[in-house]
């Protein structure tokens, strides 16, 4: 290793405090790669216990501003710790092995869940062993005091899906602590023989004091177990540590469950994992939402985000992969845990019997198929519906389109046979949730005995949005999942074949942008000199922030139509159909919003781009309406009251990452 040298004069963000009890080479390595890897300003404090191979010297010749201890007998790992810890100058203090290998970026992760998460005391990264198998993901306590790492022989890890979580402890082989929270519950207990245990303690210790301890699966390290001791001298000193541990916490041990073998009772295991949460959630959708995709999935991602809260633990089951590799980070970054990579969705369920306190079930379709899984393995939890909107009020809809009498009458069986589902899944619900007021009323005469909570569409409203002199054109702003005949593609060929022409005639040059995934291809067709077919955009806001208006000729669907929310949030007015209207309590703006034939829209569109003076009002109106009834904080005040009637209180803490 080359000589390395630390500024004194330079404040540092971490003390890395290493206590080493020979295994000078492990030490020399293991600070050649601290060194070489650690940008952040640094000190490092390192606590020779007893060696006798000349680590004290080395360390002097070649750690140039590291500062050490000598002590002349081994104190033991906790006792070490503190000695180091009294030198630290830095606000947060990194215990690390000499055994532990660490790499590009593994610091920066840990600072930043500290510096963003004030109520996170330690926070410790994911172990690895050398083949890259997870040896440690945060760990388990049992109620005999013996604990077992999350992963570490046990095959429950989806390592494709690992989430930032509190846990029961983590190790200090590599744990980041604040110093403050450290100092205040008195450090590692000195109760300890040598090591093993005490960083559980620990973790026991600040959760007491109301800290939680956390991992973050963005930082990675490499540990070589036992890499200063030999495996029959961990074992005797586990074993005598253990005793001393049960004598300090037996009585907060006691209601937790033993643990099992790592391949059997995996029940147990999450239930001994999520043990800390105060409420664990599940949801249960379709896919892993795409976010930008519309169909609802935007709406998913908000309720998990407003869901997520480091006193929860929510788990969000998909039953189909799509695009979920695509999706699913922006979940796990919240802290949801997202399973999506399973051959059966029941198994999920059977493996975590009797672990959730609430499982929502999204959408009618869904319910069919989960209905009886949570009613086998989760009979104690309260079930909530949450409908998104009446599918079946869509499917009536189709039957006064229909063009032969035989297709009408094969819609109206399926409408029937949708609204029977809809209406089970209500009456199934202990908590009902509806997007709109209208939709609310009809479900509480189907299930008198549910409550029935309004829950509609968060959207995120900008302090300032372009005015006139930015803006130019229209718009039709929505997705094509749905595929051919789906309501938005119904509502854009009727907007180009029959709307446009009399707009044109009056705005000649009159330009179209249509903006949304997955358009088909008679969506595709339309694409001409004054008609651009735009399709998925990574920033909506921005597209819809440049139109003047945006015109929906909206004769299909049900609930809140995201779209128009997405227009009032952009301050861009619009201009739809009573169908595309629901629920968007427009009041007195619904006469310059609102019309029912073609002839009206053209002539509402007509003034929205001729009349600036209106066109002002309007989006000042409609920002005010998004303020007031589908912001975000309206949205966590609806959720919040559907989690009250589960039982389940709203969370003192939100996250700041």
């Amino acid at each position: 290793m080359t000589d390395t040298a630390y500024d004194a004069e330079v404040p540092p963000r971490v003390s890395i405090v290493l206590v080493s009890y020979g295994g000078r080479s492990m030490l020399n390595a293991c600070l050649y790669l601290v060194a070489e890897h650690t940008p952040l300003p640094h000190e490092v404090i390192v606590v020779d216990s007893g060696s006798k191979d000349g680590t004290d010297q080395w360390v002097a010749e070649h750690m140039r501003g590291a500062r050490g201890h000598v002590v002349g007998r081994n104190i033991g790992f906790g006792s070490g710790c503190n000695l180091g810890v009294v030198d630290a100058r830095a606000p947060y203090v990194l215990f690390l092995n000499a055994d532990v290998e660490v790499g590009p970026g593994w610091l920066e992760p840990l600072v930043d869940v500290l510096d963003t998460q004030e109520h996170v005391a330690a926070v410790a990264p994911i172990m690895r062993d050398q083949t890259g198998a997870i040896q440690e993901y945060g760990s388990v306590v049992g109620a005999d005091g013996w604990c077992r790492a999350w992963g570490d022989g046990a095959p429950l890890v989806n390592q494709d899906a690992l989430f930032p979580h509190a846990v029961d402890y983590a190790s200090a082989a590599c744990l980041l602590v604040r110093r403050r929270a450290f100092n205040a519950v008195g450090g590692f207990s000195t109760e300890y023989d040598t090591a093993y245990f005490e960083d559980v303690d620990l973790a026991f210790l600040l959760r007491r004091a109301g800290w939680d301890v956390a991992v973050d699966p963005r930082s990675t390290v490499v540990h070589q177990r036992h890499g200063s001791s030999d495996g029959s001298t961990a074992k005797d000193l586990m074993e005598l540590n253990r005793s001393t541990f049960l004598r300090r916490w037996g009585s907060t041990l006691a209601g937790r469950p033993m643990l099992p073998a790592p391949d059997k009772g995996s029940h147990t295991f999450y239930y001994a994992r999520d043990i800390l949460a105060d409420a664990r959630i599940l949801v249960v959708d379709d896919r892993v939402p795409n976010a930008d995709r519309g169909s609802g999935d935007p709406r998913t991602q908000r309720l998990l985000e407003t869901l997520a809260a480091p006193d929860r633990r929510v788990t969000f089951l998909a039953r189909d992969i799509l695009r979920a590799e695509a999706y699913a980070p922006a979940l796990l970054e919240l802290g949801v845990e997202a399973v999506w990579q399973h051959a059966n969705p029941f198994q999920v369920l059977r493996e975590r019997a009797g672990l959730y306190d609430v499982v929502i079930v999204m959408r009618p379709h869904n319910y069919s198929w989960i209905a009886e899984a949570v009613a086998e393995s989760q009979p104690q939890a309260v079930k909530v519906y949450d409908s998104e909107s009446l599918f079946f009020r869509r499917a009536e809809q189709y039957v006064g389109v229909a063009k032969t009498a035989a297709e009408r009458e094969r819609l109206r069986r399926e409408a029937d046979e949708q609204r029977e589902v809809e209406e089970a899944a209500f009456r199934w619900a202990d908590v009902g949730v509806c997007v709109t007021e209208v939709e609310a009323e009809w479900a509480a005469k189907i299930a008198p005995d549910a409550s029935i909570r309004v829950a509609g569409y968060p959207v995120d409203i900008a302090d300032q949005v372009p005015g006139l002199g930015e803006r130019d054109g229209i718009a039709f702003f929505g997705g094509f999942m749905g595929g051919a005949g789906s309501p938005n593609e119904v509502a854009v060929l009727e907007l180009v074949d029959e709307v446009l022409p009399a707009l044109w005639r009056e705005h000649p040059g009159l330009k179209l942008a249509v903006v949304g995934a997955d358009p088909t291809p008679s969506v595709r067709a339309l694409e001409s000199d004054l008609v651009d077919v735009v399709g998925r955009v990574p920033n909506p806001a921005w597209w819809l922030g440049r139109l003047r208006v945006q015109v929906v000729p909206m004769r299909l669907g049900a609930g809140i139509k995201l779209k128009f929310l997405d227009s009032m949030a952009a301050g861009l007015p619009f201009v739809t159909t009573p169908v595309g209207a629901e629920g968007l309590r427009l009041g007195d703006l619904t006469k310059h919003l609102v019309g029912t034939s073609n002839a009206e829209l053209v002539e509402l569109t007509s003034a929205l781009l001729s009349d600036d003076a209106l066109w002002t009002d309007v989006q000042q109106e409609l920002l005010g309406i998004a303020r007031n009834w589908f912001s975000r904080t309206a949205f966590r005040n609806e959720i919040d009251e559907v989690l009250a009637d589960c039982g389940v209180v709203p969370t003192g803490v939100v996250r700041t990452r």
